[in-house]
């Protein structure tokens, strides 16, 4: 599921409704496999330090840390499907795991970068493979950790291989 090589140059993406979930974020033009979608850089917080009207926005990048997108930008409203068109690699890139035609919303599995065992989400993708809740990358089928493979976020990797020594 691995993408072949990372290409950095970031699509025009824009907000429209997304259904049951609300708002989301959709691609304005074609998105080859591999082509960076959405960079999660910022300040990073304790979730502690981030009020909590804003913790459905922020992207964990680490055990306690978070990135809240600006508000009116597109990574904001990246939303969950159990069935994505897009990956994570590194710590914050988001990038397509196949083409994206315009017009269709760009999501990722947000159990691959969520490392709080308390995390659960009801899950409204609607997708055929639908696991109905959201949660933590720990509690993931380890066949669908075998299809995604290195591409989650690099925490959850590095304290797996700390368990494995």
């Amino acid at each position: 599921m691995a993408p072949a090589r990372v290409v950095d140059e970031k699509p025009d993406l824009k907000i429209g409704p997304a259904g049951e979930k609300g708002l989301g974020a959709f691609a304005t033009t074609r998105i080859e496999p591999g082509h960076l979608v959405w960079d999660y850089q910022g300040k990073e917080k304790w979730i502690k330090e981030i009020p909590e009207e804003l913790w459905q926005f922020s992207f964990q990048v680490d055990y306690d840390r978070y990135v809240v997108p600006e508000k009116g930008s597109p990574g904001r409203y990246i939303n969950h499907s159990c069935e994505p068109d897009c990956l994570i690699t590194g710590r914050t890139r988001i990038v397509a795991a196949r083409r994206i035609e315009p017009g269709e919303e760009i999501t990722f599995d947000y159990s691959t970068n969520v490392g709080w065992d308390g995390f659960a989400m009801e899950c409204r993708c609607g997708k055929s493979r639908c696991r109905k809740v959201v949660r933590s990358y720990r509690y993931l089928p380890e066949e669908l950790k075998g299809r995604y493979g290195a591409c989650v976020s690099s925490y959850l990797l590095a304290s797996k291989r700390q368990v494995r020594k």
